[in-house]
């Protein structure tokens, strides 16, 4: 598990809550798929509370005890329910079947092996409600930061501090072009504390492969959209959101 995610305070700090456009677009995908969701790296809950809040029935999956933690917190303070369940994406057992599952930003790519892509997709689809949806949200690869200068830091700007004040957060890379595993150090500067830099790995999916893994998987790929607005993918777009079903 990266570091990152033994520190709740600054993963909330970056990702309070959804980003614009997130939770509209879930909302919208719930209405289609059914009000059954399973969100997979759930984290500190920024989706799946105001997604129970919004009325659907949510249970939220992570690995990290303690961003678990928070989110039992955010929900009490929000009078939200949702179980939340500490597991592993790619091996879990619910005894439940969902109308929509899901894998927000990013969060299948710190999946670095093929075959633990192919264990999750797999544990996904003995959880999906027939005619159920699977929807994937990652990078659409950029070249530009891909090549970045690694002893260098790129500056990503100021956040909201867990405790007021701000964060300054910045980062740097290193791109390994045989694994497709991108090294990621973020860098946390608050006013009067130590500087903390946490580590986290992001295997990079280029756009046939995703699919193609999808595929294999047995799903067939419904529709894939560049962003929350559900405007089709293209060269340009920044993230691959894949809704896909089971095939046949």
């Amino acid at each position: 598990m990266d570091p990152l995610y033994a520190h709740p305070d600054l993963y909330d700090s970056v990702h309070a809550g959804p980003a614009k456009g997130e939770l509209a677009f879930y909302q919208r995908q719930a209405g289609r798929a059914g009000h059954r969701v399973l969100e997979l790296a759930c984290g500190t809950g920024r989706l799946s509370i105001p997604l129970a809040l919004g009325g659907l029935d949510v249970v939220g999956v992570d690995r990290s005890p303690a961003m678990l933690a928070r989110a039992r917190a955010r929900a009490s303070i929000a009078a939200a329910t949702v179980r939340w369940v500490c597991a592993d994406m790619r091996d879990f057992a619910l005894a439940a079947a969902f109308d929509l599952i899901f894998i927000p930003i990013n969060s299948l790519c710190h999946l670095e092996a093929t075959d633990d892509v192919r264990a999750c997709l797999a544990t996904i689809g003995r959880h999906l409600a027939p005619g159920g949806r699977l929807i994937i949200d990652v990078f659409n690869p950029s070249l530009e930061i891909l090549a970045r200068d690694p002893g260098r830091w790129y500056d990503l700007g100021d956040f909201p501090g867990p405790e007021g004040g701000s964060v300054r957060l910045s980062e740097r890379n290193r791109y390994d072009r045989a694994t497709q595993i991108n090294n990621i150090v973020w860098r946390f500067e608050r006013a009067g504390e130590a500087t903390v830099e946490l580590g986290l790995r992001m295997r990079q999916f280029f756009p046939q492969e995703l699919d193609a893994l999808i595929a294999g998987a047995g799903y067939r790929v419904l529709d894939k959209v560049g962003g929350y607005g559900e405007k089709p993918f293209q060269t340009d777009s920044r993230q691959q959101i894949v809704i896909a079903g089971r095939a046949g």
